[in-house]
């Protein structure tokens, strides 16, 4: 069987990282900040692995040469707002949002069983069904299917409050001790997890999904209540 050829559209940690795990099973070509964008018209698929405040200027760079059988995909963490854009900017491609909850420190040691969720927007039942059998049965990953609104909705409480709490303990530079304990070894590997992960990604999870701002509200006034309790 012919391997489809993919562009990666935005080659840095997560985008090698995902051309590792696809390699065995397509051709991959690197689209990168000089790569000249004519090499996106012989792809198959093109898949988007770029913050959202990238992904205007390189889908303008891209889009003349993007042929119209060509599938596209996200791989962002938030997914109503970059799915809004891309069918705005492709209205007659077919559009699969996916959301990898995993990256190159989650993932350091492979990639089996962890999930991703995929948000249909403009796929076919044929294409989407064999890209699910692919990551299911292949990659062996565990996928789950939601709407964009549902999928940002969560992801303001399992991500934004997580990353926004390890953005700290990565400016505190909190240390390990002989005498941790085990609740704080959680704080450390949560330090662990994030510290090669992006400002650009940081913002894009804080930022972009609109229901984020409201959690770290929430969290916020709790931490300033439980100052006032210890004040007295």
């Amino acid at each position: 069987m012919k391997k489809p050829k993919i562009a990666i559209v935005g080659y840095g940690q997560f985008g090698r990282f995902m051309a590792k795990h696809l390699r065995p099973y397509a051709i991959i070509v690197p689209i990168k900040r000089n790569t000249d964008p004519k090499k996106v018209s012989a792809c198959d698929v093109v898949i988007f692995s770029v913050s959202w405040c990238g992904l205007e200027p390189v889908t303008a760079r891209l889009k003349p040469f993007i042929g119209p059988e060509t599938l596209l995909i996200d791989v962002m963490s938030v997914k109503q707002k970059p799915l809004a854009f891309l069918k705005k900017q492709f209205p007659e491609h077919q559009i699969l949002g996916t959301h990898p909850i995993f990256g190159p420190q989650s993932g350091k040691n492979g990639i089996k069983g962890l999930p991703i969720v995929l948000c249909n927007e403009s796929f076919t039942t044929a294409n989407y069904q064999k890209v699910k059998k692919f990551l299911k049965k292949t990659l062996e990953l565990k996928v789950i299917k939601e709407s964009a609104k549902d999928h940002d909705t969560q992801m303001a409480n399992i991500q934004g409050l997580t990353h926004f709490i390890g953005r700290a303990l990565l400016s505190l530079d909190i240390k390990s001790y002989v005498t941790n304990t085990q609740s704080y070894n959680h704080l450390l590997e949560l330090k662990s997890l994030l510290k090669n992960d992006s400002w650009e990604l940081f913002t894009t999870i804080q930022n972009t999904n609109p229901e984020a701002k409201v959690v770290r509200g929430s969290f916020l006034k709790e931490l300033q209540e439980l100052e006032e309790k210890l004040q007295g």
